[in-house]
């Protein structure tokens, strides 16, 4: 047995392995957001330009939260294999923790089709963030377990870099809160908020000089 297959008891599954569920549910999902883009029954509707216009038009919503969805879980994607690089083996603890944050990240195309089939209900936000918040903290927790103590991590990786992925990982979280809080009082624009996640990487970066 390896250091990738054995921590102790028998795991029979590699790191690579794992990574590589992990990568296809990112690209199912990230495929399936465009699902949420949905058009009237042609059928139904008068063909004229200026109908098809005001249907594009009447999809802001949808496009709004495909788009962020679609961004938001390609960071996401790039941090867990940020993550992977620098872990050395994997155990039971770790895959389970893995495999319950990508339960969230399938959910995720269907959360951001409630939200833009309701974009004028506080309701659709909140699910919408409350899903990409499930996966932040997954990703955080995952981060968390494996390099508290360099339990499943390089022994060569510094801890200030451990601590950088860390406030990094809770970027997203962070603002999923607020967003959620926003949404609370009845606006229905909170999730335009994400946009502001660059933005609060640089003051989270000059802040913990990481």
């Amino acid at each position: 047995m390896t250091d990738e297959t054995e921590t102790g008891e028998e795991m029979h599954l590699t790191k690579g392995r794992l990574e590589g569920l992990s990568d296809g549910i990112f690209a199912f999902a990230m495929t399936l957001l465009v699902i949420g883009l949905s058009l009237p029954d042609k059928t139904s509707i008068v063909q004229t330009p200026e109908f098809a216009a005001s249907i594009l038009l009447s999809l802001h919503s949808d496009f709004l939260h495909y788009v962020l969805a679609f961004l938001i879980l390609g960071a996401f994607w790039l941090v867990h294999h940020v993550q992977y690089h620098s872990i050395r083996h994997i155990d039971k603890i770790f895959v389970w923790i893995n495999l319950v944050t990508m339960l969230f990240v399938a959910l995720l195309p269907f959360s951001t089709s409630y939200a833009g089939d309701f974009p004028n209900v506080p309701l659709g936000a909140i699910v919408f963030d409350l899903n990409l918040f499930a996966i932040g903290m997954g990703m955080f927790l995952q981060w968390l377990y494996a390099s508290r103590g360099h339990r499943l991590v390089e022994p060569t990786v510094k801890e200030s870099y451990i601590r950088q992925l860390r406030y990094h990982i809770l970027i997203i979280p962070f603002v999923s809160v607020v967003c959620i809080l926003v949404a609370a009082t009845g606006n229905t624009w909170s999730s335009a908020l994400y946009m502001t996640i660059p933005v609060v990487k640089i003051a989270v970066d000059r802040i913990f000089a990481v």
